[in-house]
């Protein structure tokens, strides 16, 4: 095998620079490599964080801005890996190399590619999920029934909690790295790019126990940390020294302090009217998805998605529930009096709304979309902490600077990430609530823009520490496989820690 990667969803460097004495394997990359921070894009999401990782472009530039969204025509946009943006990996298989693709999020539906793809969440019930499609039912037979992902809800809103969450996450670690060392077995890939999710999913509601010595989970981070540096150790032993293997996380982590319900701060500037009272279509599915989370244990959750028709069994889970939130903003909001929206994530998204201020031009001409975005950035910087009163510190993110290429029309007008002193405020889309804020935020951590990056083999340098972008990547992957980088990427390749070939 040429190169192996192998992304850590969420992975902290903070984190693994706390425990670097527990995890020989990534400390071994970093000594006989070179690593560091990876800064990742904005928003710093999984999807389209993997995808910009994977060709070295911006949002703008391949069209997708999140596993969910709202587009400037007002309709629901979905986050999709297709083979003409650009993929690194598509770039090798098109020139003869034989590629796998395993359980990178967004890759569904799967397609062919020199070698085989195994897609990454979400997938639908019942849907297939490999290229080629025989291969789903080899993997299935092998592991005992393959799982892509769990049911994502707060552990604590589930039937046995948050003891009977960790195992859950456990099965679906332990099969993912079975079916990852199967793959390279019975495919022999020149180049395999792979993810694992465990990190992610504990981050989001254990973290608060970590400084807890009195919680029986304040180990539970550590030991995912310990439990992916043993995986790392089993996958490069299994592909040898002579295999270049890179690690990264699409981003990092940090601990959550409170949520802020974004909408209705915008609705109570002025910049946002809704219709009258909130109406949220299908909130019927929310509850029975609730009631089922919280009354069956998670093995017959698994099933009840199995069993039952598709256009039900999706309204179960976590990305209709998201669906609805957006389509709820969509339903809900009086566009012909509302100058700015937010799709809320880990990062406020704001939109300013292009209709109404071509309508307002020649009653109102300065009321212009930079005149908008300057009253958001004044109001977000009046924000203090609900907890402490301190004043927040928003880091903005405007879209001429952030996002460039044929789709930046659709991307936000602004995205705003809100800081405590040490932790992170999540932005809640939700519309129709009471309160502005809530010290009962879903998530215990959140993403923030700080990945982690490391990359040894016979064709890397050993060399220092060196600060990167996600979209470096994929050019300098395509360097060390001896092929040009794309014109259009955004990233640049690496090139002083590369070992020239012949």
């Amino acid at each position: 095998m040429k190169a192996l990667v192998i992304g850590i969803d969420s992975a902290s460097p903070y984190l693994i620079e706390k425990w670097i004495d527990r995890l020989p394997n990534i400390r071994s990359i970093f000594e006989t490599g070179t690593h560091g921070i990876l800064k990742s894009i904005v928003p710093p999401e999984s999807v389209p964080a993997w995808q910009c990782f994977a060709t070295g472009k911006n949002p703008a530039r391949i069209g997708i801005f999140g596993f969910t969204y709202i587009g400037r025509d007002r309709h629901l946009k979905f986050g999709r890996t297709t083979p003409d943006i650009g993929c690194f990996w598509d770039i090798c298989s098109e020139r003869g190399m034989k590629v796998g693709v395993f359980n990178v999020p967004g890759t569904y539906p799967p397609y062919p590619v020199n070698g085989f793809m195994v897609s990454g969440f979400p997938v639908p019930t019942r849907k297939v999920w490999s290229s080629p499609p025989e291969l789903m039912d080899r993997v299935n037979s092998a592991v005992g029934g393959y799982e892509i992902d769990v049911p994502l809800t707060k552990p604590t809103e589930m039937k046995g909690g948050e003891k009977a969450y960790l195992p859950v996450v456990r099965r679906l670690h332990d099969k993912s790295l079975q079916t990852a060392k199967l793959l390279i077995e019975w495919y022999n890939p020149e180049l395999f790019v792979m993810t694992l999710q465990g990190i992610d999913l504990v981050h989001h509601d254990f973290w608060k126990y970590m400084d807890n010595p009195d919680s029986p989970y304040c180990n539970v981070l550590r030991d995912w940390y310990t439990n992916m540096d043993d995986a790392i150790g089993e996958l490069r032993s299994q592909v040898g020294a002579n295999t270049n293997v890179l690690l990264l996380s699409d981003h990092g982590s940090a601990p959550v302090s409170s949520a802020l319900f974004v909408n209705k701060y915008l609705e109570s500037n002025g910049l946002l009217t809704v219709k009258g009272p909130v109406k949220n279509k299908g909130d019927r599915y929310t509850k029975l998805r609730r009631w089922v989370l919280k009354n069956m244990p998670p093995g017959a959750v698994a099933s009840i998605y199995k069993i039952t028709p598709d256009f039900v069994s999706h309204k179960l889970t976590a990305s209709a529930a998201i669906e609805r939130t957006l389509q709820g903003l969509i339903d809900n909001v009086d566009w012909d009096k509302t100058l700015a929206f937010s799709t809320g994530g880990h990062q406020a998204h704001i939109y300013v709304n292009y209709d109404l201020i071509d309508k307002l031009k020649d009653d109102q001409p300065a009321q212009t979309v930079p005149d908008i975005v300057e009253k958001l950035c004044n109001m977000m910087s009046e924000l203090t902490d609900p907890k402490t009163g301190e004043k927040l510190k928003p880091i903005f993110h405007f879209k001429n600077d952030t996002f460039s290429g044929p789709f930046q029309y659709e991307a936000p007008d602004l995205c705003v990430e809100l800081f405590t002193k040490t932790e992170k405020i999540q932005v809640n889309p939700r519309l129709g609530t009471a309160e502005l804020w809530s010290s009962s935020p879903h998530f215990s951590s959140i993403h923030t823009r700080e990945g982690f990056w490391g990359i040894a083999g016979p064709n890397v340098r050993q060399g220092p520490e060196l600060d990167a972008g996600l979209l470096d990547m994929a050019p300098t992957l395509l360097k060390l496989l001896q092929i040009t980088p794309p014109v259009d990427c955004d990233g640049h390749a690496l090139d002083e820690i590369l070992v020239p070939q012949p």
